[in-house]
């Protein structure tokens, strides 16, 4: 008999827990921001912000979205700002060095494992490639001999948002 309610309890526990965590991150997600452009969470270490003219600020999740915004309505941006993933800090979008196409992808999920004799499609993504601002170009260089890709100025950072 002790052994049943032992096991009832450890039961309605376990349920109340996982009943619990569930909520909790489901009240966690409604209140995180949301990039404007594709809809996942803004990340605080990548995050862009377009400062508009309306006196508005729209918050995306990564500079590759935020240059997608910029690029889409131009006249109603007075600035830029991105987010310097080595120290967090805001700097400004244009004085910015970027490295596109790392490993780093913090808006993606990874890949899982490819399967042998499984075919793959690969649906486009307005995330990539990676796009990751850099205050410094040394950090920038540093994080590119880690993690890959390339190293980009922001007027070419621009251009390859504009191919895409």
């Amino acid at each position: 008999m002790r052994r049943r309610a032992a096991l009832g309890s450890l039961v309605l526990i376990l349920a109340v827990g996982i009943g619990g965590y569930f909520a909790v991150s489901h009240v966690l997600q409604e209140r995180a921001p949301l990039c404007r452009v594709c809809g996942r969470s803004v990340h605080p270490g990548q995050m862009f912000v377009l400062h508009l003219d309306d006196g508005e600020r729209e918050r995306t999740c990564c500079p590759r979205c935020g240059l997608h915004a910029r690029l889409r309505a131009p006249e109603r941006v007075r600035a830029a700002w991105a987010t310097d993933f080595a120290s967090g800090r805001q700097i400004e979008a244009e004085r910015a060095v970027y490295v596109e196409g790392s490993e780093v992808m913090t808006c993606c999920r990874p890949a899982p494992l490819r399967e042998p004799g499984v075919v793959y499609e690969r649906h486009w993504d307005r995330c990539l490639p990676s796009l990751i601002a850099f205050a410094r170009e040394s950090d920038a260089r540093a994080f590119q001999a880690q993690h890959g890709g390339r190293v980009l100025t922001y007027a070419e950072s621009v251009a390859s948002v504009r191919e895409r």
